[in-house]
């Protein structure tokens, strides 16, 4: 018997792995747990020269370690059931050293999806990382909150008093964090780094909180005294305290609810599945041992294993180990499916799987306990230390009690069961995607990119500085001579926005951006500025205001703070109300949202989702699950070069979703209608040119469409189906010049003129 029994599906690879982990852990990780455990101080348990540590070293020289992280960062990037294999062993071992252990990848997961470059290094580093010392906490439980900090769901969010005591407060490019974690920080005295749950706005609850990834050793944090516990002692925990604590503000994670409330139930899937993964092998470890005990132990002049008690006693402990195997293995593999897919959780899933398999624990280890007899009270039996530590699992990552309110929260939002429809394929089923990363490949991974290039006359310049101010992707900085020049790593897409701010005609093209081969390629392309007019007869002519106007309109990303009156609002929406549909049918609505705080709230929620398309984005592993979010068939132009430089430029902040304009305009469409996005588009350019007209600035803002993806912030935009949010606008009051005719790509113009037999080409 052995807990592969039941998994036909398993490879060589998983054999192998099985194999060679059980050796380990019988011969490294079990003996160790028990001499930590015998230790009468708990400070001991990670002192320097304990045990502790070599068992940490070994595990990661193994590479153990990152079996979880894409190969991009250097990881394994191992399939959810090597993984199920491998914690499964970890708990028959020692589950308190597979928690310690464990929890040290908990920081890596969050800097993981940041899109910042010394987070994505402090993974690499944790993934090269062979000596173990790059320890690692979740840092969350705090003394007057402990399983409510993890209510997410439900009314509870909100409550003020349910706020973390950990507040963090920005001032200017910092956040400075004060409080107190309790003693039940597991790792506390030992991690070197830690993911922190903390309150940014209390007046929220849960929802105002925020994730930290942080190293420990910062002035003004200092460690409380390890508990003594009677289970899971080689489990170290410590409090952890915040005086006057000062942060990068790019160390903030989360800082928004939405992505808060996402990260927070991404955590508590990956934790409450763990757990039950964990403590079913820890179960698995109290039936092995009663099992072996009963067979030798004689009473009444036989084996007790050939009394009928004992015998129905051990196979009732089988059937309970094994229904939680089941549960265990197959909501890990399914949310781990979700998670490489950048999806949500089904984090209820999670949580029964943590409360069969903990309890199972417990009480196949007290049945064991009562199988040995007196001596189930006895050092000597590992069977009194599975007890002890399956105990302290009802209680460890949410008590039981709580969880379970928890997920019947979400049951009453309709999550009863997993979602299978007809003819598609479930997440973490056997079977190959039809569309694999190679196939792809062009697409997500395009080659002959040219970033375009230009140039500032330095005999013209007088230093204004508005190209830099004018450039979405922030390529200019300004030279030794206070003279505009391109950075040496830039991303020019050649809008030719730095022309039309120049006041004096300084910045000229150099180069054109272009991509002269693969999946976008089309050469070099030719622009030009628009043809001289001519009328009617072909004399020549002048431009009408109307073409005028739409020639000079250039998308405005710089706004002043001036508010619009509602009056001129109005104005732009008529422009867009009375613009052509098929069947006249006019399958839009807008939302307008000029309230400061709130277009900052619903910003701050696009920076969430727009970070996890950046990580996901550069990650070959994760890619495709980026891919499979969007939908089917793939949005390629999603991949375009230029779509991910803006994906980029939000993601770093350089590019703010609304552009700080005072109007955001909600532009929803029918899905009933013929082609929506076709329509929205002509309703949307109507208002566009209407702004124009009335000098306003007008930019689309497809990423603070993102709130579609976002359903807390949808429904309370007022949009629920059949309507679909299509698009944003930002509207305002330009802050300097920003409209003027640039060149623009030429293509030729294929004529069909009365008798002429073949096409003519206009080159």
């Amino acid at each position: 018997m052995g807990l592969r029994d039941l998994n036909i599906d398993l490879t060589r690879e998983h054999v192998a792995l099985w194999d060679s982990a059980k050796k380990f852990m019988r011969e490294v990780w079990r003996p160790a747990a028990i001499k930590l455990d015998r230790l009468a101080n708990p400070e001991d348990v990670y002192a320097e020269g304990s045990i502790l540590w070599e068992v940490f070293r070994k595990t990661n020289e193994l590479g153990y370690h990152k079996m979880m992280f894409p190969q991009e960062v250097g990881g394994m990037d191992a399939d959810a059931l090597s993984m199920v294999l491998f914690w499964e062993l970890a708990g028959w071992a020692a589950p308190d050293l597979g928690a310690s252990w464990g929890l040290n990848g908990i920081p890596m997961i969050w800097a993981l999806m940041s899109p910042d470059p010394e987070m994505q290094d402090l993974v690499k580093r944790f993934c090269a990382d062979t000596t173990g010392t790059m320890t690692g906490c979740w840092a969350i439980t705090e003394p007057d909150h402990g399983s409510d900090a993890l209510r997410f769901e439900g009314e509870y969010s909100t409550m003020p008093e349910l706020a973390n005591q950990v507040r963090a407060v920005k001032q200017g490019d910092v956040y400075v964090i004060n409080g107190q974690k309790s003693s039940w920080v597991s790792n506390g005295s030992l991690a070197k780094y830690a993911a922190l749950w903390l309150s940014i706005d209390p007046s929220r609850g849960n929802e105002g909180g925020g994730i930290a990834v942080i190293p420990l050793d910062l002035p003004g944090i200092t460690r409380g005294k390890a508990l003594d516990k009677i289970g899971q002692r080689a489990l170290n925990q410590a409090e952890i305290f915040f005086d006057e604590v000062r942060i990068p503000a790019k160390a903030m994670v989360a800082a928004d609810p939405v992505t808060y409330k996402m990260f927070s139930n991404l955590q508590l899937g990956l934790a409450n599945g763990l757990m039950g993964v964990l403590f079913v092998g820890c179960a698995q470890a109290a039936l092995e041992e009663s099992l072996a005990y009963a067979k030798q132990r004689v009473q009444g002049g036989r084996p007790i294993f050939e009394h009928q008690n004992i015998r129905l006693k051990l196979f009732d402990m089988f059937v309970s180990v094994e229904a939680a195997r089941s549960l265990a293995r197959r909501s890990f593999v399914y949310n781990h499916s979700l998670y490489k897919q950048n999806q949500p959780m089904a984090v209820h899933y999670a949580m029964a799987s943590k409360i069969l398999s903990t309890e199972t624990a417990f009480r196949v280890a007290s049945e064991g306990v009562q199988i040995f007899g007196g001596y189930g009270l006895s050092k000597e039996y590992l069977i009194e230390k599975i007890f002890r530590d399956a105990r302290a699992s009802l209680i460890e990552d949410g008590t039981n009690e709580t969880l379970a309110l928890d997920g019947a929260e979400r049951l009453g939002k309709g999550k009863l069961t997993l979602d299978v429809k007809e003819g598609t394929e479930q997440p973490g089923a056997a079977q190959t995607a039809a569309v694999t990363f190679e196939d792809l490949k062009p697409v997500l991974r395009p080659t002959g990119v040219h970033m375009g290039v230009m140039r500032a006359d330095p005999d013209k310049c007088i230093s204004c500085g508005l190209c830099l101010l004018n450039c979405p992707f922030k390529c200019w900085e300004m030279d030794e001579n206070d003279h505009p020049k391109m950075k040496e790593e830039y991303a020019c897409f050649s809008c030719f926005n730095c022309m039309v701010a120049c006041p004096v005609d300084a910045i000229s093209i150099v180069e054109t951006y272009h991509v002269e081969e693969g999946f976008f390629g089309y050469g070099y392309p030719r622009v030009k500025m628009p043809l001289e007019p001519k009328d009617a007869n072909g004399r020549p002519a002048v431009w009408t205001e109307v073409e005028k106007t739409i020639f000079e309109r250039r998308s405005v990303r710089n706004f002043k703070d001036d508010p619009v009156p509602e009056a001129l609002i109005r104005r732009v929406l008529e422009a867009g109300r009375f613009a052509p549909s098929a069947g006249n049918k006019q399958p839009w609505k807008f939302v307008v949202v000029t309230d400061k705080e709130f277009i900052r709230e619903l910003e701050e929620a696009c920076y969430g989702v727009v970070n996890m398309m950046h990580a996901a984005y550069h990650s070959d592993a994760m890619v495709m699950g980026l891919v499979q979010m969007l939908g089917q068939p793939t949005p390629v132009g999603v991949f375009d070069p230029r779509v991910q430089g803006g994906v980029r430029a939000v993601a770093r902040k350089d590019l703010p979703v609304y552009l700080n304009a005072p109007v955001v305009i909600f532009l929803a469409t029918n899905e009933r209608a013929v082609d929506p996005q076709l329509q929205a588009g002509i309703c949307g350019q109507n208002m566009n040119l209407a702004a124009q007209a009335l000098g306003l600035g007008f930019c689309w803002s497809g990423f603070g469409a993102l709130v579609e993806r976002i359903p807390e912030l949808k429904a309370k935009l007022g949009i629920e189906p059949p309507w679909r949010i299509t698009t944003s606008i930002a509207l305002g009051y330009p802050k300097f010049k920003q409209s003027g005719i640039v060149p623009r790509e030429f293509r030729p113009v294929t004529w069909f003129r009365p008798g002429v037999r073949a096409p003519e080409v206009e080159d």
